[in-house]
């Protein structure tokens, strides 16, 4: 009887430069996600067969091709995903710098070894930044910015496991002493390459701000899920005060989709998905008012030293003009009407 195997090989050719090879997927059915953080990021899994337990599944994400060094997922790769035409605009650019024995794409792809089933965190780290890289090979204006807001947070997940689980550097190229040293050595072609994880957390909350930017207000369950991650990753940014603004927008977007899908219902129009809206919005009302209550209590705390200081500074000044001259220093909300409110009790003594 065959060893029992937690992967799935898949050999088909490579969309772009037609070349076959193999690439592998997990079984979803032999493992749970065990601990998810915040920001989606799955810290521990639960497998069923305690033997793949050091095994990664979120390393199998990207595929990558060993001829032309595409890199993208899997539904790209079968063929199901076209998105929009915009592949044949990186196709013709791909095909070109894989060709340059010199060229980024080059270097980075012939270090990805993904010839075996278990894969080092390296090759999937470069795998990942190759694959934003592509994408970037679209001007601005065409880049498609769910792809590449995904494509960041997983390379941020890759850089906390890195460092979290204390995973060793690979094999490197010669003359490079760390892996971040052979990443850092693309800083000239690529100056924007993400070396961390506070830098790729940062480039993916501001992809998931185009997705909402460009919105159009079709799918509120959709806008409200990228908010909510939006929030996830400030906190780890420890960005509490932004976090803060974000809730209230997500409070603010789900009691107008909530009147709205009422007042669908009481006109007899799409009953059944309307009160799915209806539903969906009371959850997150209730969870963004807790979560308003708690990041309040946080941002005052850390904003209120530097605001008390900030008045006592000011000298003689009108108790009730307080909370608007905090608002001029850029304090949050919350710090400005608390602060306010204790200087005019206090008849303006600091």
């Amino acid at each position: 009887m065959a060893a029992e195997t937690p992967f799935v090989p898949v050999k088909l050719k490579c969309p772009f430069c037609e070349t076959e090879s193999v690439q592998r997927y997990i079984k979803s059915r032999m493992f749970q996600n065990d601990i998810v953080e915040e920001d989606s990021h799955v810290a521990t899994y639960k497998w069923e067969n305690v033997e793949f337990a050091q095994i990664r599944p979120n390393f199998y994400h990207i595929w990558h091709c060993p001829n032309c060094h595409l890199c993208e997922e899997k539904e790209i790769f079968r063929g199901e995903d076209n998105s929009g035409g915009k592949l044949e605009l990186i196709k013709e650019k791909l095909l070109i710098y894989s060709r340059m024995p010199n060229s980024l794409i080059t270097r980075m792809g012939l270090v990805i070894d993904f010839t075996t089933d278990i894969y080092s965190i390296d090759s999937v780290i470069v795998a990942h930044l190759l694959a934003i890289y592509e994408q970037e090979l679209l001007s601005p204006n065409m880049r498609q910015f769910s792809r590449l807001a995904r494509f960041y947070l997983r390379l941020a997940w890759l850089y906390r496991e890195k460092e979290s689980l204390g995973l060793p550097d690979s094999k490197l190229p010669d003359n490079y002493a760390t892996f971040k040293d052979f990443l850092a050595s693309f800083h000239e072609e690529w100056p924007a390459i993400p070396l961390d994880e506070p830098t790729a957390l940062q480039v993916a909350l501001e992809r998931y701000q185009d997705i909402l930017n460009h919105a159009s207000n079709g799918d509120v369950k959709f806008e409200i899920n990228v908010m909510n991650l939006i929030i996830a990753i400030h906190r780890r940014c420890g960005r509490n005060a932004e976090a803060l603004k974000m809730v209230r927008g997500v409070f603010t977007a789900a009691t107008k989709a909530r009147q709205t899908a009422r007042a669908a219902i009481q006109k007899g129009v799409n009953p059944g998905p309307n009160q799915g809206i209806l539903n969906f919005c009371a959850g997150i009302i209730d969870k963004s008012t807790t979560l308003s209550e708690e990041l309040g209590e946080l941002v005052f705390k850390e904003e209120f030293p530097a605001a008390k200081e900030a008045i006592t500074k000011l000298g003689a000044i009108d108790p009730n003009s307080v909370a608007d001259k905090l608002r001029q220093l850029k304090f949050s909300e919350i710090t400005c009407r608390r602060v306010g409110k204790m200087f005019e009790k206090q008849g303006g003594k600091k």
